[in-house]
């Protein structure tokens, strides 16, 4: 059986990493996913009003990316009361995982899998008990 601390200091580890695996994620979808579909509509000839209204809904998403990548790391860097936070966590985990199956059905491409990785890792996180649940 290990020790309370251990699960904790195991959650802290799985958090930070799908944390920064999800910042590293929206750091790419802004910096380069984004400005090439805006290079490849432009190239295609699609009405101005179109790709503003394409690029507002994807540059949302980038900041949704970017705001749970800081859930889940401020989550990682909690030292107490971690256990607060599993249902957004987990609602968080279910939305990556989601998305990376459908879009991995969809495409076919390998690199959506990274999706559900992230939520895996939330996920497994979310599930681990530590002293501070034993609590009455």
């Amino acid at each position: 059986m290990t020790s309370p601390f251990a699960n904790a200091g195991l959650r802290r580890v799985l958090l930070g990493l799908a944390g920064l695996l999800m910042a590293f994620a929206a750091f790419v979808n802004a910096t380069e996913v984004v400005p090439h579909l805006r290079g490849d509509l432009l190239e295609i000839h699609v009405r101005p009003t179109l790709v503003s209204a394409i690029l507002l809904a994807l540059y949302f998403g980038t900041f949704a990316m970017a705001g749970f990548a800081l859930l889940v790391l401020a989550a990682a860097a909690q030292r107490e009361g971690a256990s607060a936070l599993r249902v957004p966590l987990l609602m968080v985990a279910l939305t990556y995982a989601t998305f990376g199956i459908f879009a991995f059905v969809w495409s076919g491409s390998p690199h959506t899998l990274g999706y559900v990785l992230m939520g895996v890792l939330v996920g497994v996180a979310c599930l681990l008990r530590d002293e501070s649940d034993l609590r009455p």
